[in-house]
């Protein structure tokens, strides 16, 4: 099994696959392989500090870190349009700091995509899924015979149509289970933006996973 990601190329494979084997199957999938890593290579990377004035994203717009001391509790609370105050014992420990912001993706990423899937799922005529928040490293979503939602809690770094778009492109698994035609019909029925949409997820992919 191949897998490209922001990582590389990796290659999985029973134990007693030969070498020759293994280099067979890499030659075979070559033209995929290198179109993978091309277009991983165009993501932008993320540089991250984790310290006062710091941006970090939120439904498509920048936030900055706003860090103050409290001897009591770690709260992250959004200020304002632009800012993102973290309050915690030691403001200067970046990965306490990283810890606040996820913890606070999380919380919101719950909110927004169950209201999105309220949303939307009478608009596809489907019966409300379960939910489950997603730690994925390659995926934004996925769904499966048990009704079971999964969606990425790092794209709620994303713009509100682009995470729309996911929830929509998964809800309408529920009723198509492939990437058909009429599947492909079926979400632009929903999201006529939904080239956007893959388009914001395809540049900005490496950035918004890399956390």
């Amino acid at each position: 099994m191949l897998t490209v990601d922001e990582h590389g190329l990796t290659v999985s494979a029973p134990w007693r696959s030969s070498e020759r084997r293994i280099v067979g199957v890499i030659r075979e999938a070559e033209e995929w392989v290198l179109k993978k890593l091309d277009v991983w290579s165009a993501f932008p990377a993320r540089s991250q500090s984790w310290v006062q004035g710091d941006k970090i994203r939120y439904l498509g717009r920048d936030l900055s870190l706003d860090l103050t001391a409290d001897s009591i509790a770690t709260l992250a609370t959004l200020q304002d349009e632009d800012r993102l105050r973290i309050s915690l014992a030691d403001p200067g420990h970046q990965d306490s700091v990283k810890a606040a912001v996820v913890k606070w993706y999380r919380r919101h990423a719950q909110s927004n995509f169950t209201a999105c899937i309220g949303e939307f799922a009478p608009r596809l005529d489907v019966p409300l899924p379960r939910l489950f928040l997603s730690s994925a490293r390659t995926r934004w979503g996925s769904c499966n015979a048990k009704r079971e939602v999964r969606l990425n809690w790092r794209l709620i770094q994303a713009a509100q149509p682009t995470i729309d778009y996911v929830v929509i492109h998964e809800l309408a698994h529920l009723i198509e289970m492939n990437h058909s035609r009429r599947f492909w019909k079926l979400v632009a029925s929903v999201c006529p933006h939904y080239r956007e949409a893959c388009a914001e997820l395809n540049r900005m992919g490496l950035y918004y996973m890399d956390i």
